[in-house]
């Protein structure tokens, strides 16, 4: 399984000085997350030549419009056009994943909504999903929806159900982040580690993309995503997991971790018992 970083611009000023922590730390694949200003054409064509120089190679590009309210940039500026335009210039950046979220009706990203676990929500963010597919002029692509316990794809059933929605057609366009520490509810906290077996279980075969991050609630501390092996997870239990359940070919991608520990997460994810492939 091949393992990288998640780099985040909110600017292309902040690429060289990205680009260079991670090949530092020895990383030279990544997921790339780009706010909606990053996906024209000339600034596809200028990050391509800034990874090349910097010898980092993306494996998924993340452009987080929220299906829900696809017209209106969100947290991290992205809408349905910058989308589109993405999935029409992906070739300039070599990856063939593009990585949103499932979606949320509420005003602010991690707010509560109840629309969310309705099948009207299944249904408008399948409908968003045909609409990207059928406008989209490249053959060789990924959709890749990253579900968040509050979001739409709430859950490893909720994901089976949307999933059994779609039209072939769209289907074989369609995988999804697994995420296990994403999906993981105050609910089934105390009960963690079987909960990340099913989730791997239940959705390994259709991951695109795997995020590696940790777990905390309370009664272990206050709630939160630190990074890989930071949390409450039996972490080695969990890759475990991941190497039965995942396609070996899914990129698996480091989160939530601050620049100066690049390194200590990288050592620490290569001494469990998974194959990790660094370039």
């Amino acid at each position: 399984m091949k393992l990288g970083l998640l780099i985040s611009l909110r600017s292309m000023d902040e690429a060289d000085a990205r680009f260079e922590q991670a090949q530092n730390a020895g990383f030279t694949l990544c997921q790339l997350n780009l706010h909606g200003p990053c996906a024209g054409r000339a600034d596809l064509a200028r990050l391509a030549e800034q990874m090349l120089e910097k010898q980092i190679r993306p494996l998924a590009i993340g452009c987080y419009v929220n299906p829900m309210r696809p017209d209106e940039a969100g947290p991290l500026g992205a809408t349905r056009d910058d989308l589109s335009a993405l999935l029409q210039h992906i070739d300039l950046l070599g990856a063939r994943k593009v990585v949103c979220f499932s979606g949320s009706f509420a005003d602010t990203l991690y707010d509560p909504h109840p629309d969310n676990s309705s099948r009207l929500a299944l249904e408008r963010l399948s409908g968003f999903i045909s609409d990207i597919v059928e406008n989209t002029r490249a053959r060789n692509y990924q959709i890749v929806l990253e579900p968040w316990y509050g979001h739409v794809l709430s859950s490893e059933d909720r994901i089976i159900e949307f999933h059994s929605m779609l039209e072939p057609a769209m289907r074989e366009h369609v995988r999804y982040v697994l995420d296990a520490a994403a999906l993981l509810t105050p609910e089934r906290y105390p009960d963690r580690d079987s909960m990340v077996s099913r989730i791997c279980r239940s959705i390994g075969q259709a991951a695109g993309v795997v995020h590696l991050r940790d777990c905390v609630m309370p009664p272990d501390g206050e709630p939160g995503l630190p990074g890989p092996g930071q949390g409450a997870l039996d972490y080695g239990s969990y890759v475990l997991e991941l190497r039965k359940n995942v396609p070996s070919d899914t990129p698996a991608i480091v989160r939530n971790v601050p620049p100066d520990e690049y390194i200590e997460v990288r050592d620490y994810l290569q001494s469990l018992s998974i194959p990790w492939a660094l370039a």
